[in-house]
């Protein structure tokens, strides 16, 4: 049995990826980047934990209910739990789904001996987007991204560089629960207001 600690998820999201996505923010980093987008998720600390099983469940449902093409790994930094993550991606993959992965860290920095089951997690990724946010400079022209810097991978040919067009605009969403709470993702962080 598998579990996984998050940070976030935002079960049907256009501002994560391509198409409507489930996107999963996990909770811890290592990395303390000056500029983080999202410095909640940094404290490696419970949050949110959670069964694989049960977040299979919940994607799988999402397709149903909402129509996702995939899902998006966020953080945090979701390469510090590749091996749970790994097992909710092969199990996206085997449904139909696409996955898509941010990470703070580099293409070339993510392997087996740093981070324990990373290749069994790329082997489930179609994109990946590597690099650390940099306020400094932050993208104005690719979607998905949040500064110049951030690179693309694609490790399958689901998807190409089409996707990162955004014709000027970058996508985000902003949501207004039943409480009157107001939330938005995509900025590149999550804001709670």
């Amino acid at each position: 049995m598998s579990w996984l600690n998050l940070g976030a998820i935002v079960d049907a999201t256009a501002a994560e990826g391509p198409g409507v996505r489930t996107a999963v923010w996990v909770q811890g980093c290592l990395k303390r980047c000056s500029s983080c987008c999202n410095p909640d998720f940094l404290k490696i600390k419970p949050a949110n934990v959670i069964e694989v099983e049960q977040l299979k469940k919940r994607v799988e449902a999402n397709k149903k209910n909402f129509g996702i093409q995939g899902i998006t790994l966020l953080g945090g930094e979701p390469v510090l739990q590749a091996n749970g993550l790994s097992e909710l991606a092969q199990f996206a993959q085997s449904i139909g789904l696409s996955v898509m992965l941010f990470t703070g860290y580099e293409l070339e920095e993510l392997d087996e001996s740093r981070f324990a089951g990373i290749a069994k997690l790329l082997n489930h990724v179609d994109v990946v987007v590597d690099g650390e946010f940099e306020l400094k400079h932050v993208e104005q022209n690719r979607n998905w991204v949040g500064s110049m810097n951030q690179k693309f991978h694609y490790l399958t040919n689901r998807y190409d560089r089409s996707i990162e067009s955004s014709l000027g605009t970058v996508t985000n969403e902003w949501r207004i629960n039943a409480h009157g709470q107001v939330s938005a993702n995509g900025l590149p962080f999550i804001v709670k207001v």
